[in-house]
């Protein structure tokens, strides 16, 4: 896929919508020194390219009662282009998976999952991921405190 040619107007626009998905048309053309149409063209021209993926509303886990959060590390039992792909479709399904990597090094995937407690963990743990087709072994890591949390990508100045 070909970069996107972005300018100093995309770049503002982005930027602007990182911090508030919500902003109106006229508040971006504002800040992208454009015309409302202009605007809208713009953003309409960013998420067709697919530049712009979604727009979505960022939830406290804690608030719902998803008071535990969890990195696991799993090594496939195989290697191969089969058994990572039963492993993809199948932790594809599985809702407390909030993220999945293909990772380099010691292990093959790094899962970000959320769950409500740590009786729900070792369900999880125990019942569901180790018993996938292909698990081979995992690793837990338990997040204790949050430092930082982004979903801001750095965009370049121009």
């Amino acid at each position: 896929m070909q970069k996107p040619e972005l300018d100093a107007a995309d770049l503002r626009i982005l930027a602007h919508l990182q911090e508030n998905a919500r902003a109106s048309n006229n508040e971006l053309a504002e800040i992208a020194f454009l015309s409302p149409s202009q605007c809208h063209r713009r953003v309409k021209r960013l998420e067709g390219m697919g530049v712009i993926k979604g727009y979505v509303t960022l939830i406290d886990p804690n608030a719902v009662g998803m008071d535990i959060s969890i990195f696991v590390s799993v090594s496939l039992d195989a290697h191969g282009v089969n058994p990572a792909q039963t492993f993809i479709d199948a932790i594809k399904d599985v809702p407390e998976v909030l993220e999945c990597y293909s990772v380099t090094g010691e292990t093959d995937y790094l899962l970000k999952v959320c769950l409500p407690d740590l009786k729900a963990m070792s369900e999880f743990l125990m019942h569901r991921l180790v018993e996938m087709q292909g698990v081979g072994s995992v690793k837990t890591s338990v997040i204790v405190d949050e430092i930082q949390h982004s979903t801001a990508i750095p965009l370049p100045k121009r």
